[in-house]
């Protein structure tokens, strides 16, 4: 039996989709993976809805933070990784604990999501995510950044 080149990355979307939901994350767009094209949808991805608390804010281009959120993309070197983004402030603004900094994980050798790397992660950017303060994040995108003790 072949497989097809469609078979992996539909393996690995079905397994971070399995292993995010179970942790309370959602799809965007989709109620299925297979139905989403995430290599060819920058929009397309997996967030966390214990962001801020679970308050729901109205999307301001360049000044909602953004909540945790995870998705695939590509590396500069042109592979395809898998990405999670903190809740905060994106594109270095404000103060680092503010900050959203992307951090990228390369598929293991067997070309699937190490989530072994990723799961000790998530217990860290869970809690914090759900503990940020939406206002506190906006103050610090426009009144500088914070003055951490």
């Amino acid at each position: 039996m072949t497989t097809s080149s469609t078979d992996l990355p539909l393996a690995r979307q079905r397994s971070v989709h399995e292993f995010l939901t179970a942790r309370g994350w959602l799809l965007d767009g989709a109620d299925d993976p297979a139905e989403t094209w995430f290599a060819d949808d920058p929009r397309a991805g997996w967030h966390y809805p214990g962001s801020f608390g679970g308050q729901r804010m109205n999307a301001v281009s360049d000044t909602t933070p953004v909540r945790l959120q995870s998705y695939f993309t590509f590396d500069g070197e042109g592979d395809e990784v898998f990405c999670l983004v903190a809740a905060g402030n994106l594109r270095g603004s404000g103060c680092p604990e503010h900050d959203t900094g992307e951090q990228f994980f390369p598929f293991t050798a067997a070309g699937k999501v190490d989530f072994d790397r990723i799961a000790p992660l998530l217990d860290t950017l869970e809690p914090r995510a759900r503990a940020l303060d939406p206002r506190a994040v906006i103050e610090c995108l426009y009144f500088g950044p914070c003055r951490l003790p």
